[in-house]
């Protein structure tokens, strides 16, 4: 009786200018959205409240296979009962309240007072209000109430309590919402403006990048120099050094080999004895031959400059005994501390480039290094020796796995008597 007295009143209305159907779509008032907004607590006890007595009454939860669907059919048709038994006002504070009198006797009070028009277009406002909340939030809405009721766990006003405040639509979880999205308002803000100011800094330094107003050819050009820097080291060098290099390679890989292992032994052993495991150990030994990046070059059409010397360079020199024609390993000796003061100024990219014969040196200790470096096998005997060294006394753990491991450079084990090159 109710529903077709409404459609009935609509059809009615058109002569005033009023839409002839509920579900028409009307453009809402920035005044009407606000109302909905501010609405969307209290219009979701309501629904929430109403569908649980709607299910309970007819005993939906006990009608077996597809029970669970009818439910889902009932959440598509609160609107209209939303809009039998309760009304909107579109005031300065908005309300969604029951309605004291039924539909006629409202409308006709309505049309005395002339507000026909206002009544009936409280009514399609609070409509759209509900098709929108249903698509907002209508998909947990069938399932929660089906759960609720099948239960017997709370009244219909405990359950739409719980949903509503678990949705974040009443109280303090709706508060707390608003100022998480205005809080992430100003995170992004922020962010923009500094990713703003790092396009500017990008700008500035490519404006000072001399490489960016040559030509192509010459980019590219020096793009291959570069690459071919980076991969052969000893392209760029004159004859006599490359000599030099390559027989020092040859000369102390020995050497080099128990200095590796002793050094990594020595980084390990200051760890807690948590941090003393094989996988620990491994990663120690697979950046023994590098020191890191080199910041103060920048990277030129992609291409990064090679890696500082590994750390233990700074401790130890490559010499070369004229009496016996052969490299040996010395400590470093004159000019250690300026070594230092220049490794730590390389944490900021601060430091001046090293004289060539430095350069070379460190060029010769790297390259032996990737030389004789195998870090899983280095690792395992290591490891392996410091467990057994840890009961024999005058065990050293760092001679005992290079003695194991190292290999001169026609393949043979390294005598230990090469520990006296050190």
């Amino acid at each position: 009786m109710c529903t077709f007295w409404f459609f009935s009143l609509l059809t009615g209305a058109a002569e005033e200018g009023i839409p002839d159907k509920v579900g028409v779509e009307v453009h809402l008032t920035k005044q009407e959205r606000n109302a909905l907004k501010k609405l969307e607590c209290s219009m979701c006890k309501v629904l929430i409240s109403e569908m649980h007595e709607e299910v309970a009454r007819h005993s939906m939860t006990a009608k077996g296979a597809g029970s669970e669907e009818q439910v889902w059919e009932t959440s598509n048709a609160m609107c209209l009962a939303l809009l039998q038994k309760y009304e909107l006002k579109l005031g300065e504070i908005p309300s969604l309240e029951k309605k004291a009198d039924d539909d006629e006797l409202a409308m006709a009070a309505a049309a005395q007072e002339g507000r026909q028009h206002e009544f009936m277009r409280a009514m399609l406002v609070l409509k759209m209000g509900c098709q929108q909340w249903l698509e907002d939030y209508g998909g947990d809405t069938s399932g929660f109430v089906y759960k609720s009721v099948k239960d017997g766990s709370q009244s219909p006003a405990g359950a739409a309590q719980e949903f509503c405040v678990r949705s974040r639509l009443c109280g303090k979880s709706k508060e707390r919402k608003k100022k998480q999205e205005a809080k992430e308002k100003e995170r992004l803000k922020k962010r923009m403006k500094m990713a703003e100011e790092a396009e500017k800094k990008e700008e500035e330094k490519r404006k000072e990048d001399p490489m960016s107003s040559l030509p192509e050819d010459s980019k590219f050009g020096i793009q291959r120099m570069l690459e071919m820097a980076r991969d052969d080291p000893l392209h760029y060098m004159d004859e006599e050094a490359q000599e030099r290099v390559h027989k020092a390679r040859n000369d102390l890989r020995c050497s080099v080999c128990s200095t590796v292992l002793e050094e990594a032994f020595n980084a390990v052993a200051k760890r807690p004895k948590s941090l003393q495991s094989e996988h620990d150990v491994l990663t120690v030994m697979e950046g023994m031959c590098s020191g890191g990046p080199d910041l103060s070059i920048p990277n030129y059409f992609g291409v990064d400059p090679p890696p500082l010397a590994a750390v233990w360079t700074d401790r130890w020199r490559p010499k070369f005994d004229k009496k016996v024609g052969h490299y040996t390993l010395k400590p470093f000796g004159k000019g250690a501390k300026a070594r230092q003061k220049w490794r730590k100024l390389s944490e900021e990219g601060k430091q001046k480039p090293l004289q060539s014969e430095e350069n070379e040196q460190d060029m010769i200790l790297t390259m032996t290094c990737k030389d004789i470096l195998e870090p899983e096998r280095f690792s395992e005997s290591l490891f392996q020796h410091m467990a057994s060294c840890e009961v024999a006394s005058g065990c050293r753990a760092a001679s005992a796995a290079a003695n194991t491991v190292c290999r001169d450079s026609g393949g043979k084990p390294c005598r230990p008597e090469s520990e006296s090159e050190l």
